[in-house]
């Protein structure tokens, strides 16, 4: 698919749960809470029922079947920086990877202490002075427990938040991540309802405009729930800002004409990411493939709650990348600008050495 290959948006991590030992059901709902609780693999014992580990050989294994170079671990819930950062340790030549309050989330859900944006701040200054970790996401960091609370945030509130965590993305010179929507199918309720961040990534400008010099990637490209609307938006703040990078790795091949005919837009400011290891699937839906562009996509990765928690590793590249290959071959995309999407822009993003200068297109 390109010359040098990076998926910005990869979970190399899983989590084990017994759910034969427990009351609970066994769905998304329930898991997604259960995460917060799970204990690392090389801390956990026999009464630990739920269990982070780290899932390498098999990302390792995708990597080589689908010539990926590189990738950038995303946390997710309950998902551990202190084994993200043994993966880069072990694969500095494979994984960067992108921080989050893990600590901190974790002792709040726990009821160990109440969340807190300042010792929040302190563990991502903290971990971005290493050199594993290169940018602050999956999405904004956030008080977990507001989830429970059912309580609804205020963007007052919300924007003192953010500034802090800008000014720690400022400090280290690192991207950070917007996460318009959330996934189809999956949650009782979920952040996107509750903080306005997730509701309306028309809310990055406002951080934009504070600080510049700290550029956006905007998750999945605003794909999940309502995904007329936040790729919509999505598009419209990437074609105000030149430091706005769109993840189409989830866009079906119809979807991508929308950024790369945008002439504020194109290939400059699209990059690879696809939720490799994300517990969600690719479901096509072929009746409305030709009913028009605007219908229910023709493939879309989404959650099913009618066929229960998926047990499988879902074959995230070899479903993205076959529209992306789709949309090249109709339009005749020259080699390139898919080089500039397939990882030239996350080179130039996250400062990572291609193994040869001059692949990509730079002009005098």
């Amino acid at each position: 698919m390109g010359r040098f290959v990076i998926d910005t948006h990869v979970h190399g991590q899983r989590v084990a749960v017994n759910f034969e030992d427990r009351e609970e059901k066994p769905d998304y709902a329930t898991l997604s809470k259960l995460m917060w609780t799970a204990e690392d693999e090389d801390l956990a014992d026999e009464d630990d029922e739920v269990v982070t580990y780290r899932n390498t050989e098999r990302l390792l294994y995708d990597m080589d079947i689908y010539d990926v170079d590189m990738v950038a671990l995303q946390p997710g819930f309950g998902f551990s920086d202190r084994l993200h950062e043994k993966m880069v340790e072990e694969h500095p030549d494979k994984f960067v990877a992108f921080a989050h309050p893990y600590e901190t989330n974790r002792k709040a859900v726990a009821g160990e202490e109440e969340w807190d944006i300042d010792r929040a701040c302190e563990e991502l200054d903290e971990r971005l002075s290493k050199d594993a970790f290169v940018g602050i996401g999956e999405m904004l960091p956030f008080d977990p427990t507001i989830v429970e609370r059912a309580e609804r945030m205020s963007w007052e509130e919300r924007h003192d938040q953010l500034r802090k965590i800008y000014d720690v993305a400022a400090k280290h010179d690192v991207p950070v991540r917007w996460h318009p929507g959330s996934v189809n199918g999956g949650y009782e309720r979920d952040p996107g309802t509750l903080l306005p961040d997730r509701r309306d990534i028309k809310y990055a400008i406002d951080l934009h405009l504070e600080y510049p010099e700290v550029p956006i990637i905007i998750d999945h490209g605003g794909v999940q729930g309502n995904w007329r609307k936040n790729v919509e938006e999505s598009c419209n703040v990437a074609a105000t800002y030149d430091n706005v990078y769109i993840e189409i790795g989830n866009y079906w091949s119809d979807l991508i004409k929308r950024p790369m005919n945008d002439p504020n837009i194109g290939p400059e400011q699209l990059i690879f990411g696809t939720d490799w290891g994300a517990s969600w699937i690719a479901a096509r839906n072929q009746a409305n493939r030709t009913t028009g562009e605007y219908d229910y996509p023709p493939q879309r990765w989404t959650q099913i709650k009618s066929r229960g928690l998926q047990a499988h590793q879902a074959d995230a590249w070899g479903s993205t990348m076959r529209q992306i290959d789709e949309y090249a071959r109709e339009t005749d995309l020259p080699a390139d600008e898919l080089n500039l999407i397939m990882g030239g822009n996350v080179c130039r993003l996250l400062d990572i050495d291609p193994p040869h200068k001059r692949l990509f297109p730079e002009y005098i």
